[in-house]
């Protein structure tokens, strides 16, 4: 499982991006900073197929979401997702229906 086409979550991903931009966001706010980790995750999952880059973004994103977003906003909510999102994907690879 370790080639995964990010493609279609790259675009989810980007979806969120534009959504939260819709707003003015101020530098160095959570906002901020959680478009920077999602920016991250589009750059790195951007032409790969290794799921190893694209975990480590992960990771980063859940680490951040753990330390400094409320579960309960609107931005815990999209965090959420984007990790579901993802794991729907990785579920959809190890199935023979992908």
């Amino acid at each position: 499982m370790r080639q995964v086409y990010f493609g279609d979550f790259r675009t989810y991903v980007t979806e969120q991006i534009k959504e939260i931009q819709k707003t003015d966001i101020e530098s160095y706010t959570t906002e901020w900073f959680l478009i920077r980790y999602l920016k991250k995750i589009t750059k790195v999952s951007e032409g790969t197929k290794d799921y190893d880059h694209v975990e480590g973004q992960i990771r980063s994103l859940i680490r951040f979401y753990v330390d400094n977003i409320d579960e309960k906003s609107e931005l815990g909510e999209r965090c959420l997702k984007i990790h579901q999102e993802y794991r729907k994907l990785l579920r959809q690879k190890k199935s023979s229906k992908y």
